[in-house]
């Protein structure tokens, strides 16, 4: 059996047609999806983390520079050293004195030069690593556009559900307008007390002042999705959709045993993968490295000539064997961020199964909450059918009258609030559990 309450939803007289914007629920989740700052600024968080991936390619990848100098200097080694790489060393070059006391002396220089990183542990652990990070980010912005469609269900359900709280005080406070003029006219005929009376304006008073706190509910709701969807505060939604009660879904979840796995667990696992390798990174500096290097170089005594060159190719092993407690310090902060990673890891698998048992319950006392507000409602109804027909013939008290018809609006508003907790606790679950229950 399929129940549906519809609510009917009117534009607020202050706004105009070009102020509103009817939307379905469908329709406002791809809106967010596309302007939507939050998820915007995820999507900027995983383009830096591919950026900073891309930085790790050094780790194999050659790097090349060039460089050009222009020197002057009367230094007796340089002088000497110059000549040399010049290719212009003469007999004279050798007598003492110019050699001691040279005067000013100039030289250009280009060069070309290459690094070939050949084996660096350390570094190809922090690429991994960095990689890690990357697919943490990537289920990062997969879990916060599920979190966005949460909350889209979540304001544009919590919209009409103030939509339908509003009709169902507006459909009070007329009727209570009614009980008052009907009140009054008895009151004039000397046919009720006028404590009847006021009881009957005091009601529908009561009544007005609820439809005008729910109407500043609605802009107050309507402002935050327009946020949310990444429009001006200006823009009224109007949904076009209804809170509905289907049969509830097969929850596939055992609640005394299961295993969580959504994109937020799984961007919490790639963390506390790339602490991990992190600590096998600060462990792997004690190891040496080897690296690859050559270059090419022109020298003249003469701005853009290059009439002597040379070359240079050779490889460096360095081998840092004690740096302080540096190095060892490093490993220690690394597995302190390991630990802490895992702990929050743990922390969060925890909450999220404890926010899935409680959807859950939520699911199971919202169904049986509809049932029992559905009831309420069709013996409230007659209630105050009973009591109305016995008021007109005089046989009522106003207050016992007032009293039946609060009862039914309190019904149909606990009616609706179940319904709203329904559909959230069946968002929260799709959420949680990445799966959609209306297929």
């Amino acid at each position: 059996m399929i129940f549906l309450i519809p609510f009917q939803v009117t534009a607020q007289s202050d706004l105009s047609d070009a102020d509103t914007m009817n939307l379905s629920l469908s329709e406002a989740m791809n809106m967010a999806l596309d302007q939507n700052f939050n998820l915007e600024q995820a999507g900027f968080d995983v383009d830096k983390t591919h950026a900073q991936y891309r930085q790790t390619n050094a780790v194999f990848l050659p790097q090349l520079s060039f460089e050009y100098n222009a020197i002057s200097t009367d230094d007796p080694l340089n002088v000497f050293g110059f000549k040399l790489k010049q290719e212009v060393v003469s007999q004279q070059d050798f007598n003492p004195a110019l050699l001691n006391y040279p005067d000013a002396y100039e030289n250009y220089s280009a060069k070309f030069e290459v690094r070939q990183p050949l084996f660096n542990p350390d570094m190809i652990m922090q690429r991994s690593a960095v990689k890690s990070k990357l697919n943490s980010a990537n289920e990062q912005l997969d879990g916060t556009r599920n979190y966005i469609r949460f909350q889209v269900r979540q304001q544009y359900f919590n919209l009409v559900l103030h939509l339908g709280q509003l009709e169902v005080l507006e459909t009070a406070l007329e009727t209570a307008g009614e009980h008052r003029r009907q009140a009054e006219n008895y009151f004039d005929q000397g046919m009720i007390s006028r404590e009847d009376y006021l009881a009957a304006k005091v009601y529908e008073l009561d009544m007005e002042s609820r439809v005008l706190q729910t109407e500043n509910d609605i802009e107050k709701v309507q402002e935050q999705l327009a946020l949310m969807l990444g429009l001006e505060g200006s823009v009224a939604i109007r949904p076009t959709e209804d809170l509905e009660f289907v049969p509830a879904p097969q929850i596939p979840v055992d609640l005394s045993d299961f295993e969580l796995n959504n994109a937020q667990t799984r961007a919490f696992d790639y963390q506390v993968s790339a602490a991990q390798k992190m600590v096998k990174s600060a462990g792997f500096s004690f190891l040496p490295s080897v690296n690859l290097f050559g270059s090419y170089e022109f020298n003249d005594n003469e701005f853009a000539n290059f009439d002597a060159s040379s070359y240079m190719i050779g490889a460096n092993l360095r081998w840092n064997i004690f740096s302080g407690f540096s190095k060892a310090g490093k490993v220690m902060e690394a597995r302190a961020d390991y630990r802490k990673a895992k702990s929050m890891q743990e922390q969060h698998l925890l909450e999220q199964e404890n926010r899935v048992r409680e959807a859950v319950r939520s699911l199971n006392h919202a169904t049986k909450e509809i049932e029992l507000t559905e009831e309420s409602i069709n013996q409230s109804t007659q209630n105050v059918e009973i009591r109305s027909n016995r008021y007109e013939e005089g046989m009522e008290r106003t207050t016992d009258l007032l009293e039946a018809e609060t009862k039914l609006a309190e019904a149909k508003l606990k009616n609706v609030m179940a319904l709203y907790k329904y559909n959230m606790s069946i968002a929260a679950l799709e959420m949680l559990l990445e799966e959609d229950f209306n297929n």
